[in-house]
């Protein structure tokens, strides 16, 4: 019994210093919005930063489960597919399960290693480690520019801006009016401009 002490005291001095972030671990709910046929995770950044994870590999992953293309436009996420947002909340939870939470403690003080062909997941608090399954990710790509300058667009005025310009959104894409000032107003818009992810038009009759 006393020999089996010693090797059981051994054991437990060669353990990783356990590491933790000492909060509540609580994954923020995907803050989820349709454009047209797009559905467009605003938050998707900032569920990474949580995570400790890498947007395009959680982009990838939610795109690889819903069967269609997605790709990263900083801070958000864009699946090319209409998905209620329950099923995004209920795929975010099981990616959480999956590449996050250790198995053994039940922490998400962890990191993903890849060894040869294996990738394991490694748990920064007990030392347990453990293989999972990563799949390519989709490759971060910048969306094309919905709009076109000197084109006119039916655009709905979802909030104003500062300086008084109705402020419209195209598949992701914000769209600054100016003469639009009525919030739910659909208006006619000519683009005048198209920088990078922002566009500007005025009102046409």
């Amino acid at each position: 019994m006393e020999a089996y002490q010693k090797l059981l005291d051994r054991a437990r001095s060669q353990l990783p210093e356990v590491r933790t972030s000492g909060e509540r671990f609580q994954v923020p709910e995907p803050d989820v919005m349709t454009d047209g046929k797009n559905t467009v995770i605003r938050n998707l950044q900032e569920i990474a930063s949580v995570l400790r994870r890498e947007p395009a590999h959680l982009i990838g992953y939610l795109a690889r489960e819903f069967g269609c293309p997605g790709v990263l436009d900083l801070p958000r996420g864009v699946l090319k597919s209409r998905i209620p947002k329950e099923a995004i909340a209920q795929r975010i939870r099981e990616y959480t399960e999956k590449y996050v939470i250790c198995s053994e403690c039940k922490r998400p003080d962890t990191h993903l290693v890849k060894e040869g062909k294996f990738t394991l997941l490694v748990c920064e608090a007990c030392g347990a480690q453990r293989p999972v399954t990563v799949r390519r990710v989709v490759e971060v790509v910048k969306p094309k520019a919905p709009v076109i300058a000197g084109e006119v667009y039916r655009l709905t005025i979802e909030d104003i801006g500062r300086r008084g310009d109705g402020v419209a959104r195209k598949e992701g894409f914000v769209v600054f009016v100016t003469g639009a000032t009525t919030r739910g107003a659909t208006v006619n818009a000519k683009i005048t401009k198209v920088l990078g992810n922002n566009a500007y038009a005025i009102v046409q009759p």
